[in-house]
């Protein structure tokens, strides 16, 4: 076995339960995968996003199989990414934003695994569009957030995201599997859907499992607001603004120069052991300045 490999086989495993109900284990990303993500997160588009993910994640979670990993529901995925979050960082975040009501700045403490609620699906997966159509749906997965990743910002991967997620189209005299017909098609049967039938259909996605963190607050005109985080997206964005590309590349000097320490050993940190390190180096200098200070003001005054 690699030397890396017997460094991230001593990591410690953790297992939960996903909301389908399935039991994962998993270990903490390292510094060098956050490093990755943050990458990833400032300089690809949501599809390489989604890669750099899948990628950690596959090697976060040894039992789990690359083919598996697209049939993953979205719900899984964002929990299971909270899960490895928080243990490789922290559950317990402060976070800072500005309230879209008074602008002012807002300081927020999240613990992310106690403040992360699930809501558990009451959608049909029969939709009945007419007398005489029937849609048969399936929850979406993370081969429908590859398929239209842009699903909540761009109206061509909205149509498809639906499309990807409709398994049959039924009526009185056949049944179409959507995997037999061409991908365009589909798109188009939804593009030309109703009013009323869109209605119908996006109030299954309303209905399906959902993970949501919602947190309230008070605002200088004594108003109690709210504010709610959902999505890959949204998480990926939220809980990894703690550090920029910068920042990370400083920590990763400041470790190797006053503490001799290699690169690859860093980057096979967690990175909240590589934090606790980087507190010890701050006060760690704190101690030096005061103590030449200390010697300077003795020598001023012949002490």
């Amino acid at each position: 076995m690699a030397l890396k490999d017997l460094l991230l086989s001593s990591l410690p495993q953790y297992c939960e339960i996903l909301p389908s109900e399935t039991k994962i284990c998993f270990r903490p990303m390292v510094v060098s995968e956050e490093k990755a993500l943050i990458l990833a997160k400032n300089t690809s588009d949501r599809l390489g996003l989604l890669k750099t993910l899948e990628s950690i994640i596959l090697n976060c979670c040894q039992d789990l199989k690359k083919n598996d990993f697209k049939k993953i529901k979205i719900t899984d995925l964002e929990y299971l990414f909270l899960c490895i979050r928080a243990k490789s960082i922290g559950e317990v975040e402060g976070f800072s934003l500005k309230c879209p009501h008074t602008n002012e700045n807002i300081n927020l403490k999240i613990d992310i695994m106690k403040d992360a609620k699930v809501t558990k699906s009451t959608a049909n997966t029969k939709i009945k569009l007419t007398d005489n159509l029937l849609l048969i749906m399936s929850e979406p997965t993370i081969e429908n957030l590859i398929i239209a990743p842009e699903y909540d910002s761009d109206e061509e991967s909205f149509y498809a995201f639906i499309g990807s997620c409709i398994k049959q189209i039924q009526t009185r005299s056949e049944i179409k599997d959507c995997k037999q017909v061409s991908f365009d098609e589909v798109i188009d049967f939804v593009k030309n859907l109703t009013n009323e039938q869109m209605k119908k259909v996006l109030n299954y996605f309303d209905n399906i499992t959902k993970l949501e963190i919602n947190k309230q607050y008070k605002t200088s005109d004594d108003i109690e607001r709210s504010i709610s985080i959902k999505g890959i997206f949204n998480y990926l964005n939220f809980f990894f603004e703690h550090l920029n590309i910068q920042s990370l590349y400083k920590q990763l000097f400041q470790l190797k120069y006053y503490h001799n320490y290699e690169l690859s050993e860093i980057e096979n940190m967690i990175p909240w052991e590589k934090t606790v390190y980087i507190e010890q180096i701050k006060e760690h200098l704190e101690e030096e300045k005061n103590l030449k200070a200390s010697i300077a003001e003795g020598m001023m005054y012949g002490r």
